[in-house]
């Protein structure tokens, strides 16, 4: 059998062990658009401080469901046989996920951060092995035409790194990719 590709990023409330997930994009392979959806936070009232990154102010979440009120459709679909989940900082965001009442248990995981450090090789000084590029200088490296989207939305940065998951995958050397 095949294994389904799964590309997703979330935009959130911060980066701490109480934050939230505010917006959930995810897209298949072909870049299908499966979910793009907004949520309002159960915890937090205000995100200054990410606000001004994502854009997104606790007027345009208000009147949102919460995340938990899908649940039981996006543990389905994180969790399916057979998925590969692909993701910018993947770790981050199933963290996240997590912290939002969304549970993911799929062990089949991509990180096309992790990949693109590994292939660019900059060695991180503070934090020992490679350095961690951002997704804009991961994308820009391939050349991704952003279009009228901006980078820190979800869907955008979805889009955005499967072209560089796609990219990535694309020979380097006759019959070999960056993965083989």
């Amino acid at each position: 059998m095949q294994e389904k590709v799964l590309v997703f990023d979330t935009e959130t409330t911060g980066f701490r062990s109480d934050d939230e997930v505010l917006t959930l994009a995810v897209v298949n392979g072909a870049g299908e658009t499966m979910v793009d959806g907004m949520y309002a936070p159960a915890r937090k009232a205000e995100w200054p401080d990410a606000e001004r990154i994502n854009c997104i102010s606790p007027a345009m979440v208000a009147g949102c469901d919460p995340i938990l009120a899908h649940r039981e459709e996006l543990e389905r679909l994180f969790n399916a046989p057979d998925t590969l989940l692909v993701g910018y900082n993947i770790e981050f965001d199933i963290r996240l996920l997590a912290q939002s009442g969304i549970r993911i248990t799929n062990p089949n995981r991509h990180d096309v951060m992790l990949a693109f450090s590994a292939f660019r090789k900059v060695p991180d000084a503070r934090r020992g092995g490679y350095r961690w590029w951002k997704l804009t200088e991961c994308a820009d490296y391939y050349r991704y035409d952003w279009g009228n989207t901006v980078a820190h939305g979800a869907l955008a940065d979805t889009l955005a790194t499967l072209f560089c998951y796609q990219k990535m995958k694309e020979p380097v050397y006759e019959e070999q990719s960056l993965f083989d």
